[in-house]
C-alpha cells in the first residue's frame, strides 16, 4: 500500500485512497464496516515510519461490539503536548437508493460511465462529463475524508513533521448511533491522561456542499449542532365508533402537535448567516394492531430537534409549553363539537372535563410514586419485557405501562426523550483558546482565496449531524437534568460520557470535502477542491494553531 502511495502526487494519493475506500461495502451495520477498519489500520501500518512505531497505530473495539475504532499517533518535533485530533468516520449509509445500479454503488469508475449518458439531469450528466467529479456511495460522505487525512498524515510522517502532536481517529456508526465515537471518548481521556496530551482542537472533514442553486462557496464551519430526540406518549379515552363525541382520541391531539411542532420556524433558533434546521416529526403513530370499531388508546410521536446555542433545559420548557397549547386547543374544539352535536341531537350537553394534561416523565414518575405504585419494579419488568424492541419503542412501552398505573387514567402527554442525543459543541466568545482557533482559520482562509480563488465563509454550526458533538459539553448538570431525569433508564439501556466528555472539552473544526447529493444515488465529490485544496487548507490551520509559520499550499 505504501508503495502504491509514495509514487503518486498528493491529489493523486487522496483519488487512489478514495477509490480504493468507496470499493468496500461499509454499509452501517454490515461485516464491511469491521472489515474497513482493518484495512485502514493495516494501510497505516505500511508507513515506514509506523513500522518501526507500531505502537502508534492501533484499534479500539467498541464495547460489546464487534466493530472497532482506527488511531494512529503521529508525536510532534517539540516533544510537547499540544494535540490535533483529525476524525473522520467509515461507515456509510445503504444502496437501496441506487436500485438497478446496486452492483456499481461502489465502483467509481462504472458510475461515472453511466451518469456521463445519464439524460434525466442535466447537472449530473455535465458534472459527471467534466471529468472533475468522482461518484460512489461513501465518495463524499465521508470516504474521501479520510482520504485526505491519511494523505496529511503520510507527508507529515515523510516528509515535514509538526511541532505539536496529530492524533488520528476514525470511528465507525456515525450514521446511526454514534457508537464509534462514543467509545473513542475513553481512549481519548486515556491519552490525555497517560501521555499528557493537551487537545487544542478538532478537526474533522465531513463533507461541504453547496447550499442553494449555484453555490461556489466553501463553507467552514466551528462547531457542530446538537440533538434531542424529544418523545410524545399521548393517552386518550377510547370509545365505540357510535359514541365518540364524549371521549379524546390520542390522534387528534398528536395531529395538533404535529401540527404546532413539525417544520415550525416560529420557534427555530434565530441565528445571523446559519443554516438551521426546524423540528422534524420523524415518527406518528397510534397502538391499535388491527382493525376493530374502537378508537385508540394512546399515540406516539417522536421529534428531530437541533440545538444550536439554546441549551437542552431551555428547549424542553419550550416543548413543554408548546405541548399544553396544542392539548388546550384540542380539548376546546373537542368542547365546541360535543356542544353542537348535542345541540342538534336535541339534547341537554353535559358538563365534561376535557382537560389533558400534559407533564414530564419525570414528574409522572414522582406522581404515581406518591400513590405507593411500583415504578421502579414496573419500568424494569417492562424494558426486559420488551428488549427485543427497538429502544425508541421500548421506552414507549415504558410510558405506556406507567400510564396503567394511575387509576384515574385520565388523557395525558407525556414528555420523555430517547437516543440519540448529541451534545452541541461550539466556540465561546471570550474564551481566548476558542479565540486562536477562529483566528487560525480565519487566516488560512484568508490567504487561500488570494492563491487558490476559492470563495469562504465560516458559519458557527455544521448543518448535520456530527461526531463532533461528543467532544464537548456546555450545559452544567443543571441545565442537562432536563434530559437526563427524562429519559427513561439512563445509564443503562443508553448513555453518554458526560463527565469525560467535559474533561476533554475540546473545539471541532469542520472542514470538509466539497460534494453534491451525499446519501443518494447521485453522490459525488468534486475532486479540484477536495484533493488539491483541501489538504494544504488543513495543514495550514494546524500549523498556525501549533504557532507555526504560514506553510504554503502544495
Amino acid at each position: 500500500m505504501y508503495e502504491q502511495l509514495s509514487s503518486l502526487r498528493e491529489a493523486e494519493q487522496a483519488e487512489w485512497l478514495t477509490t480504493e475506500l468507496v470499493a468496500l461495502d461499509s454499509t452501517n451495520g454490515s461485516a464491511g464496516e469491521i472489515e474497513i477498519s482493518n484495512y485502514i489500520h493495516k494501510l497505516i501500518r505500511s508507513f515506514p515510519y509506523f513500522q518501526k512505531h507500531p505502537e502508534h497505530v492501533w484499534l479500539q473495539t467498541i464495547p460489546n461490539d464487534e466493530r472497532r475504532n482506527v488511531f494512529a499517533f503521529l508525536p510532534g518535533t517539540a516533544n510537547a503536548e499540544v494535540t490535533i485530533l483529525y476524525h473522520a468516520h467509515f461507515d456509510t449509509v445503504g444502496i437501496e437508493d441506487y436500485g438497478a445500479l446496486s452492483g456499481q454503488a461502489f465502483d467509481p469508475k462504472a458510475l461515472l460511465a453511466f451518469f456521463t449518458d445519464y439524460t434525466k439531469n442535466t447537472e449530473i450528466r455535465e458534472d459527471a462529463a467534466s471529468g472533475d467529479w468522482l461518484f460512489g456511495r461513501g465518495a463524499t460522505d465521508m470516504k474521501s475524508g479520510i482520504a485526505v487525512h491519511l494523505v496529511n498524515m503520510f507527508r507529515y510522517a515523510e516528509r515535514e513533521r509538526p511541532s505539536g502532536n496529530i492524533l488520528l481517529l476514525i470511528t465507525a456508526d456515525e450514521e446511526s448511533e454514534h457508537a464509534g465515537m462514543k467509545a473513542a471518548v475513553s481512549e481519548l481521556r486515556h491519552l490525555q491522561t497517560e501521555k499528557g496530551l493537551r487537545y487544542i482542537a478538532a478537526i474533522n472533514d465531513d463533507y461541504i456542499a453547496p447550499q442553494y442553486e449555484g453555490d461556489d462557496t466553501r463553507y467552514m464551519y466551528t462547531g457542530a449542532c446538537g440533538k434531542i430526540l424529544p418523545c410524545f406518549y399521548i393517552a386518550g379515552k377510547e370509545s365505540h365508533v357510535g359514541d365518540t363525541m364524549a371521549r379524546l382520541n390520542p390522534t387528534s391531539i398528536a395531529s395538533q402537535l404535529n401540527l404546532d411542532l413539525h417544520n415550525n420556524i416560529q420557534i427555530t433558533e434565530q441565528l445571523d448567516d446559519e443554516f438551521i434546521l426546524p423540528p422534524t416529526c420523524l415518527y406518528q403513530r397510534d397502538n391499535k394492531k388491527m382493525y376493530d370499531v374502537q378508537t385508540a388508546t394512546s399515540a406516539y410521536m417522536y421529534f428531530n430537534v437541533c440545538l444550536y446555542e439554546r441549551s437542552v433545559d431551555e428547549a424542553t420548557a419550550e416543548l413543554l409549553n408548546i405541548a399544553k397549547t396544542s392539548a388546550e386547543t384540542v380539548g376546546k374544539e373537542y368542547e365546541s363539537r360535543y356542544i353542537d352535536y348535542m345541540k342538534r341531537m336535541g339534547r341537554e350537553p353535559k358538563t365534561l372535563d376535557w382537560s389533558i394534561e400534559v407533564t414530564t416523565f419525570n414528574e409522572f414518575k414522582n406522581y404515581l410514586q406518591t400513590l405507593n405504585a411500583p415504578v421502579a419494579d414496573v419500568i424494569e419488568q417492562t424494558s426486559q419485557t420488551f428488549a427485543h424492541l427497538d429502544i425508541r419503542e421500548r421506552f414507549f412501552k415504558i410510558v405506556e405501562a406507567l400510564q396503567a398505573l394511575d387509576p384515574a387514567r385520565k388523557p395525558r402527554v407525556i414528555l420523555f426523550f430517547a437516543p440519540p442525543f448529541l451534545p452541541h459543541n461550539y466556540l465561546e466568545e471570550g474564551n481566548q483558546n476558542h479565540a486562536r482557533v477562529l483566528e487560525a482559520l480565519s487566516e488560512t482562509l484568508d490567504v487561500s482565496e488570494k492563491i487558490s480563488g476559492e470563495t469562504y465563509r465560516i458559519r458557527r454550526f455544521f448543518p448535520f449531524i456530527s461526531d463532533s458533538s461528543y467532544l464537548a459539553i456546555h450545559e452544567s448538570d443543571d441545565e442537562l437534568a432536563a434530559l437526563l431525569d427524562n429519559f427513561p433508564r439512563w445509564g443503562e439501556d443508553y448513555a453518554i460520557p458526560v463527565d469525560e466528555i467535559r474533561k476533554l472539552n475540546i473545539p471541532a473544526l469542520n472542514m470538509g470535502v466539497y460534494g453534491k447529493d451525499a446519501h443518494q444515488w447521485s453522490e459525488r465529490l468534486y475532486k479540484p477542491f477536495s484533493f488539491r485544496v483541501l489538504p494544504g487548507l488543513i495543514r495550514d490551520v494546524t500549523a498556525r494553531l501549533f504557532g507555526n509559520s504560514y506553510e504554503r499550499q502544495g
